[in-house]
């Protein structure tokens, strides 16, 4: 089968999730293509620039205007939608060439914008293909919800009413989970790990971190944790932040606690399956891959708007302890590391709501989509054989019917 999935490139979550179901198709099905498109780089990379680079200026320099128009964007008529609407529509049809070349036999969209996309080209181009939508947080904006769309994924049954109350058809919403990478559900041994970063085994550890971006208050969080009494090592993972990982080493050498600072990694695994506590900011795949590790929560710096309705989520369902006060972090830890019972808990919670094989059942449902529209297109086909068939007899009805009638009025004369 051929797979195009299209995404953004806003933070490293959208794609992620893209890679994660591309590794996992090719891995069940050698034989499929799946290609994934970064969509308005592929329309044009200086629009690309222009907006992703305004939507990451906006989460470092004013974050609190970006939940503004996150949360004034939620409703179905406004300013805000009206603009990004028109200028996806008249994006849209750029992707025609690269589907007519591709030849796909479902789309698939793991961010917003690319989702309206998908809804234009089945609502203005008439596109015959499934679309698909992977939603990667654990709330459903308005910004993702678009009419013509086959099946929304969607991460927990929380988001199913708000769906429905926007006009999206029950039977099109599949709660599966967010896919990670099946590396995921690999088992790596906690000691070993340790010991590869010349870390204690036995010491209570804490790992951070700001997502592939390394956003957050990840250096104010650090001076916290090295004021707690306790005797625990920290890992801090700073992805693509090489600024962070310049300041946080130069904090390291007059820190009490056992600290190693590690940039951009494509091991995030194995470093939540070592660790006791992940600290972070809560990004809809960072979540999701922490409830399969099943390692507790604790939440900071979430970016306004959609990560601060995924820490309600969180929250709410006893998954996370909030540390958005970073004043308070040093205390809250403290009261987490004597109260044991309270850490087993919110990891048994994490069991119950994590999704290790939500990979699996989308590749189930994208085949039974593909499927679902191939017979369409054969019972459409034998409609059409159908409807020749039955000219042929209606004319040949008539052509009998018409000699009869003449041999009558021959006979006649």
């Amino acid at each position: 089968m051929n797979v195009l999935i299209l995404s953004i490139s806003a933070g490293g979550g959208h794609g992620n999730a893209a890679e994660a179901l591309k590794s996992y198709i090719s891995l069940r099905d050698p034989a499929s293509k799946v290609k994934i498109v970064d969509a308005l780089k592929y329309i044009n990379p200086i629009i690309d620039k222009v907006v992703i680079g305004s939507y990451l200026k906006s989460l470092k320099v004013s974050p609190s205007l970006y939940g503004k128009l996150y949360s004034y964007s939620e409703g179905d008529y406004t300013i805000t939608t009206t603009i990004s609407s028109k200028l996806i529509e008249s994006l849209t049809y750029k992707l025609l060439p690269l589907i007519n070349e591709f030849d796909p036999d479902i789309l698939i969209s793991t961010h917003s914008f690319t989702t309206e996309m998908l809804s234009v080209l089945k609502s203005k181009y008439h596109i015959g293909i499934p679309c698909m939508c992977i939603i990667t947080d654990y709330y459903s904006h308005t910004s993702w919800l678009h009419p013509y769309i086959d099946a929304y994924v969607i991460s927990n049954k929380d988001m199913i009413k708000k769906m429905m109350s926007k006009g999206i058809p029950k039977d099109t919403i599949y709660n599966l989970g967010i896919p990670v990478k099946p590396e995921f559900n690999i088992n790596y041994n906690r000691c070993d790990t340790l010991k590869n970063l010349k870390l204690s085994q036995s010491k209570f550890t804490i790992l951070v971190m700001g997502g592939s971006l390394g956003l957050g208050k990840i250096a104010d969080i650090y001076k916290e944790l090295d004021k707690i009494n306790e005797d625990i090592q920290i890992i801090i993972i700073t992805g693509k932040n090489k600024k962070l990982y310049s300041e946080l080493l130069k904090i390291k050498m007059s820190s009490s606690k056992e600290t190693r600072i590690i940039g951009f990694t494509d091991q995030v695994n194995k470093y939540m399956q070592a660790s006791d506590l992940l600290l972070t900011k809560p990004g809809g795949l960072t979540i999701s891959e922490a409830l399969i590790c099943k390692i507790p929560l604790g939440l900071f710096s979430p970016i306004p708007g959609q990560e601060e309705k995924n820490a309600q989520f969180l929250l709410r369902n006893n998954l996370a302890v909030n540390l958005t006060d970073i004043s308070r972090c040093k205390e809250n830890i403290e009261k987490l590391l004597n109260s044991k019972e309270k850490l087993k808990i919110i990891s048994e919670n994490c069991n119950k709501f994590a999704r290790p094989y939500a990979v699996n059942d989308i590749f189930n449902l994208i085949n039974w989509l593909i499927e679902k529209n191939l017979a369409k297109k054969t019972l459409t086909g034998n409609e059409k054989i159908n409807n020749r068939d039955t000219l042929k007899t209606f004319f040949k009805c008539a052509e009998e019917h018409f000699v009869k009638t003449a041999q009558k009025l021959f006979a006649g004369n």
